[in-house]
Formats: C-alpha cells, sequence, structure tokens
C-alpha cells in the first residue's frame, strides 16, 4: 500500500486509489465538477489540479493515483491561480442568473466562486447564449448557459442506466448536452442526472421553483416505493414533503434512486384522513373515535367472538407497528391473519410498460415492508393469509368481521368490489390506515394513521437488511403512529402494555426479530410470492 504525504499529512492508501478519495482520508477536499466516485474519470474540468513533487506540471486529482512517497500540495500558490483561471473560464459565457436558478444554495459553481474567485468578468464582448429551459425529458430540464459540460449526465446514461441517450454537441464554446436525435432523457433514472449535475444546468420538472433549498430541512428516511427501500433524504418545508433525493448506501441503492421514488412525495398529503371517523356519525375528536372502537371491540369479545375477527397486516407499516397490532390482536383472541399491500404493478418501468421490475435497483413487490412483516409472523408463529383468502374466508364465516391496517389490497377491481360487499356485511370492522378511501365509509369506525414521513419505524429490505425512517415533522391532523393507537386500545381494553416509549417499543420489536421463529410458517397457497 503506497504512502504518501497530502498537504504535510501522510496517509496510506491502497494502490489504484486517485488522489481526490486519498486526500478525504486527511481531511483535505480537493474541489472538483467531473469526478464522481462511480463514474469514469475523464479530468476535463480541470478545477481539481494539484502540484505534485517532480512532476512537470499540475496534475488532475481525479485521475492521478497514490504512488510510494509522493508528496502533494493541494493549496500552494500555483494551485490556487489555475483554480481562479479554471472558475474565470467557466463563467466567461454563464448568465450568472443565481438569484432565479433552483440550484442557487446547493450550487458547486456558486460555492466555489466564493471560495477562490470573487472577482468580476474581464469579458467585454457579448456572451454566447445557448438554449435555454429546453425539456430534455419527461422528468428533466436542461439550461445550456448554466452547463460546465462537466459530462456527468452523459456517463451516467452510458455507464449506469446503459440507456446511452445523451451526448454532447457541437464544438468549443458552442458545446452543449443533447439527446440523440428521436429521443429523450426518458429512462426509471433520469432525475439522478439532477442530482449529478454541480450546477443548475438539470433541473428536476417536479420540483422547479417550488421551493429554495435554504429553507428546506432534511430527514434521513427511505423510499417506500419497492421492497429494496433506497435510503433516501427527505427534504420538507412547513409539514409538506418538497423532494427526495437518494442517501448514498452501498450496500442499498449506492448513489441513486428511481423516478418512481422521487415522485412519492406526493403520497404523505394525498387524499388523508385526518379525523376518526364513525360510520353514520363522520368525523369525531380523536378521543370520541378511541372510545368507540373500544366499545364495540369490548362487545365483540365479551360475545366470545373474538376468534372471528380477522386482522388484515400491510407491508407498509413499520416493524413497530406491525409488533403493535400482532401482540395486540393474539392477545385479544385472533386467530387469523391476512396481508394486504400494494400490488406489484403498483408501477411499471417507464419504456418496457409490461414489466414492474428490473435488473438494477427496482423490484417486483412495491411494498417497502414484507420481508419485515414475514419475519414477525415467523418469530410470533403465526399464519398469514393472502388478501384473496380474505374474501373467501368471510363467505365461509370462518371470519365475520375484520381489523384492517392499511387501504391497499393486491386484488383486481371485480375481486376488490367483492370484498368490499362482504365486509359491508360484516358485523365489526375497524380500519387504520392514512387515507381516506372507501373503507372510511365502510368501516364502523376508522382511525387516522400518520405517513411514514410523521413517525420513526424500523423496515426490512429484500435483501434483509434493517433501516429506520426518521419523523420529518409533526403528525398532520388527529393522525398518530399506529402503534399509538394499539397502545392506545390495548390499555383500554385491559390487554397491557409494557413499553414506557417508542424506544422500548422499538426494541421489543427488534428482539422478537431476531428471536428463532416460535413454529414453521404455514404456506398459503394464494398468497402472493416472495419476490
Amino acid at each position: 500500500m503506497p504512502k504518501l504525504t497530502i498537504n504535510g499529512k501522510t496517509v496510506t492508501c491502497d494502490a489504484g486509489t486517485p488522489l481526490i478519495e486519498a486526500a478525504k482520508q486527511v481531511g483535505e477536499h480537493i474541489p472538483y465538477f467531473c469526478y464522481h466516485p462511480s463514474l469514469t474519470r475523464p479530468a476535463s474540468c480541470r478545477m481539481c489540479l494539484v502540484e505534485v513533487e517532480k512532476a512537470p506540471k499540475l496534475m488532475p486529482a481525479c485521475y492521478t493515483t497514490v504512488a510510494e512517497g509522493m508528496v502533494v500540495l493541494t493549496k500552494s500558490d500555483k494551485v490556487i491561480r489555475a483554480r481562479k483561471a479554471v472558475l474565470e473560464f467557466l463563467l466567461l459565457n454563464h448568465p450568472v442568473d443565481c438569484p432565479i436558478c433552483d440550484q442557487a444554495g446547493e450550487c458547486t459553481l456558486q460555492n466555489l466562486y466564493f471560495e477562490y474567485s470573487a472577482q468580476e468578468s474581464r469579458l467585454k464582448t457579448r456572451k454566447v447564449n445557448k438554449v435555454k429551459a429546453f425539456p430534455i425529458g419527461p422528468e428533466v430540464v436542461y439550461d445550456g448557459e448554466r452547463c460546465v459540460l462537466c459530462t456527468r449526465c452523459v456517463r451516467f446514461c452510458e455507464q449506469i442506466t446503459k440507456t446511452n441517450e445523451l451526448t454532447t454537441t457541437q464544438r468549443a464554446d458552442m458545446t452543449e448536452i443533447r439527446p440523440f436525435p428521436g429521443r429523450e432523457l426518458d429512462n426509471d433514472y433520469s432525475q439522478c442526472t439532477v442530482d449529478l449535475c454541480p450546477v443548475g444546468a438539470l433541473t428536476s420538472r417536479n420540483f422547479r421553483f417550488k421551493c429554495r433549498v435554504w429553507y428546506l430541512d432534511t430527514t434521513e428516511s427511505i423510499c417506500t416505493g419497492c421492497a429494496r427501500g433506497c435510503s433516501t433524504y427527505l427534504e420538507h418545508f412547513r409539514g409538506e414533503v418538497q423532494r427526495f433525493r437518494p442517501r448514498t448506501n452501498p450496500e442499498i441503492n449506492s448513489y441513486w434512486m428511481c423516478d418512481h421514488g422521487r415522485r412519492l412525495y406526493r403520497e404523505p398529503h394525498e387524499d388523508r384522513l385526518l379525523n376518526p371517523f364513525i360510520k353514520g356519525v363522520g368525523a369525531v375528536p380523536r378521543n370520541k373515535g378511541l372510545a368507540e372502537a373500544v366499545k364495540r371491540l369490548k362487545a365483540f369479545r365479551d360475545a366470545g367472538r373474538a376468534n372471528k375477527l380477522a386482522v388484515v397486516l400491510s407491508p407498509q407499516g413499520s416493524n413497530e407497528g406491525l409488533f403493535s397490532l400482532i401482540r395486540f390482536a393474539l392477545k385479544y383472541g385472533v386467530e387469523r391473519f391476512y396481508m394486504n399491500g400494494k400490488p406489484d404493478t403498483a408501477f411499471t418501468l417507464r419504456n418496457e410498460p409490461d414489466k414492474v421490475a428490473d435488473d438494477f435497483l427496482i423490484v417486483a413487490d412495491k411494498n417497502p415492508n414484507t420481508t419485515g412483516l414475514r419475519r414477525l409472523a415467523e418469530a410470533f408463529g403465526i399464519t398469514v393469509l393472502s388478501a384473496a383468502s380474505l374474501a373467501a374466508d368471510l363467505e365461509s364465516k370462518k371470519v365475520d368481521s375484520a381489523f384492517i391496517l392499511g387501504a391497499n389490497f393486491p386484488l383486481d377491481l371485480d375481486k376488490k368490489s367483492k370484498l368490499w360487499q362482504k365486509l359491508e356485511d360484516a358485523d365489526l370492522v375497524i380500519f387504520l390506515g392514512q387515507r381516506a378511501t372507501p373503507f372510511t365509509t365502510l368501516a364502523h369506525v376508522s382511525l387516522p394513521s400518520c405517513s411514514f414521513a410523521e413517525k420513526q419505524g424500523s423496515y426490512i429490505n429484500i435483501d434483509g437488511i434493517r433501516q429506520v425512517a426518521k419523523a420529518a415533522f409533526e403528525p398532520h391532523g388527529l393522525s398518530q403512529p399506529d402503534w399509538k393507537w394499539i397502545e392506545r386500545l390495548s390499555l383500554r381494553l385491559q390487554l397491557g402494555w409494557e413499553y414506557e416509549n417508542f424506544e422500548d417499543l422499538e426494541a421489543a420489536a427488534n428482539a422478537k426479530l431476531a428471536a428463532p421463529p416460535a413454529k414453521e410458517l404455514e404456506e398459503d397457497k394464494n398468497a402472493p410470492a416472495q419476490t
């Protein structure tokens, strides 16, 4: 392993490590535009030039690899002059429209100008005009005048998605990024080019002109679009989700996330159930809704019918919420459990509408916690049947009532309408969910749960990796986390509740997930296949 010195600091690195990465190990930041750890290194922007002892000229730190005994200076006068010159060239034809640019506040060019240059332009002639607000694809807009031609977007489409939509056209100061003739930037990961763009040349059509980035609060979360569970940053303003960005996680999603997952920023706010509902009464205060649910559940149990209550679990729920509901159901006397969730066809690939998964990140299962649900079922020793089995069991009177978590059922319209019809005739239906759906008017009592953005919870993805999504803002309306509703039901029904706070509940759920299965999980022939 080569040993070298960077700004007087000694570091030992693996052979082949670029200087730009070696410098990070000793806390030295080398600025760049074109470099990205997952892409090839063209060394085209020249912003990362450094002084290497005995080298005849400045060397690009992104392309130059470490060598034994190398002595590197990243802040010498020679290096600073070179960086100022690079910035001056990049800004020659730049419109300097920071006040109206979406990238302002997180723009590499803007930051480096203040750090290295901060000088007026010496250009005395008219700037070169290029394309403005050009829709380069259905999700992305291109501004040619802001582009620094780092070609990250081009290399992303060549090397990561392998869809090859983009190229550079023209020459010299007329060069621009363009899709190939007859094509557009329309792959399922197109907005990753916006993340990659170090300036405001590529902007998201969903986020464009929505909110200044310095107003955004950022919370570590996950994508709930499929069982991959990509690590994300959830960015929000005044209790409203504005956008998702991928959070680097080499084990799950590397630096990327799909466009479908990004569009889920609307979900925490769509069709929200914000008050408890009582059938025939309408919206009621929180305590009144809870009291009605308790009254009906108590009467049902006192009549000796607890074993006729079906509990429907949701793979959209967190481990803590599912743990709470299974624990509550078993203490109540429930014997039959079912699973709902989004169908595999919740979204399809952009250019292959007959496919629901790819060989990169998107998987067929569109629920973030199917693995967690199945592991909890195994740990508790319960059999979880499919949503399709629920209608059949209601028909055969194996169950005649239901406690339903979440409104997503992976059934076609005909089967779903038949299920609703059976539930309309049921003696008791309690609905605990986020959205106002037909279940809201169908259920005897509907209790509003908050979205994943409003509660802390853990999820286990398709590869068995546990992640925590943190609460970004307070629950909307009278909604609250699933486990909080279950806690209150448990206490009022005298089923006990041993957990002082969420941390205690989280520890109990983790302990249960780590425990060996209580018995072999019975396979349900009608259950959706594990992806």
